[in-house]
C-alpha cells in the first residue's frame, strides 16, 4: 500500500479544513483521550466525516466513496458474518470474481481486513467510507434478516401449540434486559428499526393468515414484515407487558406508554392496543421529535409566514390556535412556540393527552378522565397557579373553549390546536362549541392552519420542464422557463422518491377587520377571502411555492390542493 508521508491532521492543515491551533488543541486533548485524531476532530465539530475521509485517501491513496449513492446487491447479504462487519465498521460494496471490495471506516485496519478475506475466502479491496453511513447501511443489511429469524426461532421453540400461548406470555413478561429471549429481541429489533428509519407508527396488525407490521414513514403506510400468526399472542404481550398494561386483558381496549433508549436518546411511545376478530391491534406512535430540534426555522415557514409566527409568540395575551387533521404536525409547532417565549421569569404549564414531548423548565399536566382531571378541570386549577402562559394541548368541547377565552381575556396568552383544516374555518368551530362571536374576536391573536406535504429527496429528485396542464394548474405562463422537479427512488429514500416532510401553513392574524368581521358573523368563506386580502398566504399557494422551489412534486400540490377546489 503506498502511504504519504504526512500525518491526517497535516493533510487537513494543508487542505484549509482545520486550522494549526485547532489541531494543537486536540493533540494535547489526546494526551488525556487515546482516541484517534481524526475521531477527536469530528467529536468536536471542528470537521465532518467526509473531509476526514477525503484526507485518507490523499494520505493512503485508497478511493473514498459515497455510500448514499451505491445499491449494494442482494447477494452480498451476509457474505461477511455480521459480528466481524460490525466490530470492524465494514460493508461489502462489489464482488468481481476473486475480488470482493468492502467499504471500510479505518483503513489502517489491517488485522480486521484480513480476517475478512479469510471468512470470505475472497481477496480484499478496500475503500473509504463514512462510519455513519456505513452503520446505516449495516442496518439495512441485517435487521430485517435478524427479526425474521428472531421469529422464527421463537416459532420453532414452541413445539407444542397448546402451549404456546402460555409460553409466549411467559417469554414476554420478562425483564427488558433478558434479552437472549427471541421474542424480547424481535420486538427490541422492531422498534429500533422504526426509530432509524423515522417511522412516525407502528401498526402491529393481527390477519387470519398473518402478523403484519406496517411503518408509517413521511405519512405513508409501508409493510415491514410479514410473518405467522402464532406470533400475535406473544408480541402482543411482550408490548403490554412493557407498557404497563393488563397482559390477561383482552376483551378491552388498552393504552400504555413506554420510554426506549436508543443511540443515546430516551425514545417515547404512546401505545394503543384495540380487540379485533384475530387478536389485538396495536399502534404505537413514537411522540419523540426524531431528528429535529424545537427551532422555528426547523417548521417550514415562509418568510412572511415566519415574521407573522413570531409576532403572534411575542404577545403577552390572548390565543393562538394552530390547526389541522391528525398527524400533521401541531404539536410539534406548539412546543415550538413554547421553546421561543421559554425564561426564567415566565410561568408556563401545560394540560395535555397525552404529555407528547417532556420539555424541563415547564410545568406539564396529564388529563386523567376517569379520576375527574379532565381539560376543564385542569384548566380551572392551573388559572390559581399564576401562570403567564398556558398549553392546551387540544380544545374539545364548549367548556373548555369558554375556560380558555376567559384566560385570554383576563390577561394570559394561550396556546391550542383545533381539528380543522384552514384557519377560517376555526372561527366557525369555536361559534359552534358555544363561545359568542364578539368573545371569539376578542380573545383570538391568530390562526395558524398546517398540513405535511412530502418532500422530494434530495439526492434522487428528477429535473423536468412543466407541461401545459402543469403550467396551468400552477398559474404559470406557457413560454415561461421553469424548473421543476419529480420524484425517482434511490437507495436513501427506499426507492420511494421522497424523504421527509414539509409543514405547508396558512397564518391568519386577527386584524381589526377581521374582528369586526368576526363580531358581524361573517360566514367563513367571507373571512378567507378578507383574510387573504389582509395578507394571508392562503397553503394551496405555500405549496405552489414549495413545488416551484423543488422541494415537493406537482403530484403532491394535486394530492394536498384538490380537496380546497
Amino acid at each position: 500500500m503506498r502511504v504519504s508521508n504526512l500525518k491526517i491532521g497535516q493533510i487537513l492543515i494543508n487542505s484549509g479544513d482545520i486550522t494549526e491551533e485547532q489541531l494543537e488543541e486536540v493533540l494535547e486533548k489526546q494526551k488525556t483521550n487515546k482516541k484517534r485524531i481524526a475521531d477527536l476532530l469530528i467529536e468536536d465539530k471542528i470537521v465532518t466525516e467526509q473531509q476526514v475521509c477525503k484526507a485518507l485517501e490523499k494520505q493512503l491513496y485508497i478511493p473514498y466513496v459515497d455510500l448514499d449513492t451505491i445499491t449494494i446487491p442482494e447477494e452480498l447479504n451476509g457474505i461477511i458474518p455480521e459480528e466481524m462487519a460490525q466490530s470492524n465498521m465494514v460493508i461489502p460494496v462489489e464482488q468481481e470474481g476473486r475480488f470482493l471490495t468492502v467499504a471500510i471506516a479505518d483503513p489502517l485496519n489491517y488485522q480486521g481486513l484480513k480476517d475478512i478475506s479469510i471468512a470470505t475466502k475472497l481477496k480484499i479491496k478496500p475503500v473509504i467510507a463514512e462510519a455513519s453511513k456505513i452503520t446505516a447501511k449495516l442496518r439495512d443489511m441485517y435487521a430485517a434478516q435478524k427479526a425474521i429469524d428472531d421469529a422464527k426461532e421463537f416459532l420453532e421453540s414452541n413445539t407444542a401449540k397448546s402451549q404456546a400461548q402460555k409460553e409466549a406470555e411467559e417469554a414476554a413478561a420478562q425483564d427488558a434486559s433478558a434479552n437472549d429471549q427471541p421474542i424480547i429481541r424481535f420486538v427490541n429489533t422492531m422498534i429500533e428499526e422504526a426509530i432509524f428509519s423515522k417511522t412516525s407508527d407502528i401498526h402491529i396488525e393481527p390477519m387470519e393468515k398473518c402478523l403484519r407490521i406496517r411503518f408509517r414513514i413521511d405519512g405513508k403506510l409501508q409493510i415491514y414484515m410479514e410473518t405467522s400468526p402464532e406470533l400475535i399472542p406473544s408480541v402482543t404481550s411482550r408490548i403490554k407487558f412493557i407498557g404497563n398494561m393488563n397482559i390477561a386483558e383482552r376483551r378491552i381496549p388498552q393504552d400504555g406508554r413506554i420510554n426506549y433508549r436508543v443511540g443515546g436518546k430516551d425514545i417515547d411511545f404512546r401505545i394503543s392496543v384495540l380487540p379485533s376478530v384475530f387478536g389485538e391491534k396495536i399502534v404505537m406512535r413514537i411522540t419523540t421529535s426524531l431528528g429535529m430540534e424545537l427551532k422555528k426555522e426547523n417548521i417550514g415557514f415562509l418568510p412572511q409566514n415566519l415574521e407573522k409566527f413570531n409576532h403572534l409568540v411575542k404577545s403577552n395575551r390572548g390565543i393562538i390556535l394552530v390547526t389541522g387533521a391528525t398527524g400533521s404536525g401541531k404539536s410539534t409547532t406548539l412546543y415550538t412556540a413554547l421553546h421561543e417565549v421559554m425564561s426564567e421569569d415566565i410561568n408556563i404549564i401545560t394540560v395535555e393527552d397525552p404529555v407528547e414531548m417532556i420539555q424541563p423548565g415547564i410545568t406539564q399536566v396529564q388529563t386523567n378522565e376517569k379520576a375527574g382531571l379532565t381539560f376543564a378541570a385542569a384548566l380551572r386549577s392551573i388559572l390559581r397557579q399564576d401562570p403567564d402562559i398556558i398549553m392546551l394541548g387540544e380544545i374539545r368541547d364548549g367548556e373548555t373553549a369558554g375556560i380558555a377565552v376567559q384566560a385570554a381575556i383576563t390577561g394570559h396568552l394561550v396556546l391550542s390546536t383545533l381539528h380543522t383544516y384552514d384557519a377560517p374555518s376555526s372561527v366557525a368551530r369555536l361559534v359552534d362549541m358555544g363561545i359568542e362571536p364578539y368573545m371569539v374576536s376578542s380573545a383570538l391573536l391568530g390562526i395558524i392552519a398546517q398540513k405535511l406535504a412530502r418532500r422530494l429527496c434530495v439526492n434522487c429528485k428528477e429535473a423536468y420542464s412543466p407541461d401545459q396542464n402543469e403550467r396551468i394548474a400552477l398559474g404559470l405562463k406557457q413560454d415561461e422557463e421553469i424548473t421543476l422537479y419529480r420524484k425517482c427512488g434511490c437507495d436513501r429514500c427506499n426507492k420511494k422518491g421522497y424523504k421527509g416532510r414539509i409543514a405547508v401553513h396558512e397564518v391568519m392574524l386577527l386584524t381589526t377587520t377581521l374582528k369586526r368581521a368576526i363580531t358581524e358573523g361573517k360566514s367563513t368563506d367571507d373571512l378567507r377571502e378578507m383574510a387573504i386580502a389582509e395578507g394571508m398566504i392562503p397553503m394551496k399557494e405555500n405549496v405552489r411555492i414549495d413545488v416551484l422551489q423543488g422541494l415537493t412534486s406537482y403530484e403532491e400540490y394535486v394530492e394536498m390542493t384538490i380537496s380546497n377546489d
